[in-house]
């Protein structure tokens, strides 16, 4: 089990700078506007220098002034939760002053009666800010740590500090190979229920749900295991185009990270209203995760609201008696729906989901398993050369011209996650391109790789053999 370790603090001492020069990563976004820091982001650290690895986290600014505001309050719920949970807390203050503000979130800790905490003076740039931090050195009992995170200063001995302090607890995790975790990655539209459908297959209230647009606002990481695989579940700030938020804000840094999410990601759960149907900005983030070469669900949430709306229209299901059967036909309907707009994926898998009524949602898991299963498939070469003999018999090569003769010698999978596949011709360009299609198609049907894009090559041989299509 992998020990916690949590940044907490007023708004604006800088937990995210510290968080993100950390763990090396620009992960928590920073700014200067009060409450930029919502949810709990979590990193799985490993400190290499002291032989360790911990969780550590970044939690949300507590401000006790705005008792009106609802965002605030949910804030300061997440991140008391955060501190009873976690095995050793990072307290950050200003080092010329202790606020008031700060005094309440030292009050939590004893409230709590917690000891586990030490705490880190930040903004601490030069030697005569570090002789000056030491006049707050005597607040509570704790273990006291002059840091800037703007210069790295001061990290060095924080960090030895954990080690010693986790180690003397039996949190002594060490990480001897890689993460075998799958990285499953929610990204949609704002509102669509990306944070709902997280926090219903936690059972945990992880990330901030509200009806406001732009709640979440960092890729907040989460572990968790289901049916004996790890799954690192990646919650994402709302995709709007770019040329509507303008640059240089919190949105902008909000919809970079998610960008970056899908990179890191293996598994891209894509959340589509089920209510307002799929839109031209859901059809820009599928194109974007193809790019990727990235495995694909597409998730169709807020499927309650359609059975709703579907049960009140007499045209639709007055003459249906078995209202399982209703449903089914609705599925079966609205996946035609999607066909249609989308009909250049015949091998993505469509969930229905409905994450108020907590229906279908593990379900999400489970496909991403077996498209892992899928993704690592590899085909014997030679089974692979015998089933493109028939395909070539049952249906040969089409060609640009009739001056041209295209001839397949020699196929192989070269390589998986993703599968990608080399096919030797004599050239590439006398191939038309409907036929790579064609292959690509047989080999599914044969073969599987479902929830997978597969790449497929012609290798041309002699004067042609640097020639890729």
């Amino acid at each position: 089990m992998l020990a916690k370790v949590t940044i907490i603090g007023r708004p604006n001492v800088g937990k995210s700078s510290i968080f993100n020069m950390m763990t090396g990563h620009k992960i928590a976004i920073v700014a200067d506007e009060a409450g930029t820091t919502r949810d709990i982001s979590e990193f799985e650290y490993h400190d290499e220098k002291n032989d360790l690895t911990y969780i550590l986290s970044d939690s949300g600014g507590l401000d006790f002034s705005s008792t009106d505001d609802e965002v605030a309050e949910d804030i300061i719920e997440r991140t008391e939760r955060a501190i009873i949970e976690s095995d050793l807390l990072l307290f950050v203050i200003e080092y010329d002053r202790f606020t008031e503000l700060d005094e309440r979130v030292l009050h939590i800790l004893r409230s709590h009666k917690l000891s586990n905490y030490i705490v880190l003076a930040n903004k601490s740039d030069n030697e005569m800010q570090v002789m000056e931090s030491y006049s707050q050195a005597g607040r509570g009992e704790a273990e006291f740590f002059p840091v800037s995170s703007s210069h790295n200063r001061g990290f060095d001995e924080v960090r030895r500090y954990i080690s010693k302090y986790l180690k003397s607890k039996g949190l002594n995790y060490k990480k001897d190979s890689e993460d075998a975790s799958i990285k499953l990655a929610f990204i949609g539209r704002p509102n669509v229920g990306k944070s709902s459908i997280v926090n219903t297959i936690l059972w945990n209230n992880r990330v901030m749900v509200k009806d406001l647009s732009w709640t979440t606002r960092d890729a907040i990481d989460t572990k968790f295991h289901f049916e004996d695989q790890d799954f690192t579940l990646i919650d994402t700030a709302g995709i709007r185009r770019l040329s509507k938020i303008g640059t240089r804000n919190i949105e902008n840094w909000s919809v970079m990270r998610t960008e970056r999410a899908i990179k890191r990601a293996d598994v891209i759960a894509v959340i589509i209203d089920g209510f307002e149907g799929i839109t031209q900005q859901d059809l820009s983030v599928i194109s974007q995760v193809l790019e990727e070469k990235k495995w694909l669900v597409i998730v169709v949430n807020k499927w309650d609201l359609v059975l709703d709306k579907a049960t009140d229209s007499k045209k639709i299901l007055s003459s249906w008696v078995d209202i399982d059967a209703a449903k089914d036909k609705m599925m079966n309907r609205y996946i035609s729906y999607l066909q249609e707009k989308i009909d250049f994926l015949p091998w993505v898998s469509v969930i229905f989901t409905s994450a108020t009524e907590k229906k279908r949602l593990t379900e999400i898991l489970s496909r991403a398993i077996e498209i892992s299963a899928e993704r690592r498939k590899r085909v014997k070469t030679g089974i692979l050369n015998e089933f493109m003999e028939q395909l070539i018999y049952k249906h040969p090569p089409t060609w640009n011209k009739k001056s041209h003769n295209p001839k397949i010698y020699y196929s192989s999978q070269v390589d998986t996650n993703p599968p990608k596949f080399l096919i030797s011709v004599n050239n590439p360009n006398h191939f038309h391109f409907s036929y790579k299609r064609y292959i690509e198609n047989k080999i599914r049907d044969n073969f599987g790789f479902h929830g997978t894009p597969i790449t497929i090559e012609y290798s041309g041989r002699g004067k042609y053999k640097d020639v890729r299509k």
